[in-house]
């Protein structure tokens, strides 16, 4: 980080809430990992959080936030808790979304992120709406694309579909599952709404596979590109 971007990162603590800033920092921070600015990151960071900033060096990261929401949890004199929400565009194009949980420590007099760890899809609110019916449409077959990638051993082709933590798990299972058809061709597939929030939409889904009648209950994210799939359970 220069010393200009320094001077106004201490002069927006001199001038803002103490809730202001734990939330400027996460920004500040998150942006900066997106980007592959590991200076930045570690700038802001101590602890855990700066030590895994660190190991992205070399990694040639090249993401772009689209929109991040932030949510203040927990606020202390020496210590804060911040959740984020935070939608992307990768270098290839593709989109993604994860939601994270921040824990910040005041060194010095400034807010710094130590602990950043990334949690479920966060459904918020005692009431949700009923999906409408051209957001079931495109949903379902979102599902069915991805179920009729796998069938068809396409299991690389079936990330598209994808995106937060059933990404995450999907990409970190290639090695093992990715090198053929892991599911039996679906049908008679369906798809009931559950409930939709802000950009969230939970469905249960049922189908037959072979011989077999499975259910799951799936959770949507609404991203630049349509509906993706983030949990399936």
């Amino acid at each position: 980080m220069g010393l200009l971007a320094l001077i106004a990162l201490i002069a927006w603590f001199i001038i803002f809430t103490p809730e202001q800033e734990v939330t400027h920092v996460a920004e500040t921070y998150l942006h900066a990992l997106a980007s592959g600015d590991i200076e930045g990151a570690k700038a802001v960071s101590t602890g855990r959080a700066a030590e895994a900033a660190g190991k992205l060096e070399g990694k040639n990261l090249a993401a772009w936030i689209d929109e991040i929401s932030t949510s203040v949890q927990a606020l202390g004199h020496g210590w804060a808790r911040v959740k984020a929400t935070v939608e992307l565009t990768l270098a290839d194009g593709t989109v993604d979304v994860g939601w994270y949980e921040l824990e910040f420590v005041r060194e010095g007099g400034i807010w710094k992120v130590y602990s950043l760890k990334e949690t479920a899809p966060r459904i918020e609110g005692y009431h949700m709406d009923r999906p409408g019916k051209g957001d079931m449409r495109e949903a379902e077959a979102v599902l069915k694309g991805y179920l009729e990638d796998l069938a068809a051993g396409r299991y690389r082709e079936a990330a598209r579909w994808l995106a937060g933590p059933a990404l995450r798990k999907h990409l970190a299972s290639a090695e093992v599952l990715g090198k053929g058809r892991i599911i039996e061709q679906i049908r008679d597939l369906v798809l009931m709404p559950l409930g939709s929030g802000d950009k969230v939409m939970l469905a249960e889904a049922g189908y037959r596979m072979g011989e077999k009648d499975v259910q799951v209950i799936v959770t949507f994210y609404r991203t630049a590109l349509g509906w993706r799939i983030v949990v399936i359970s």
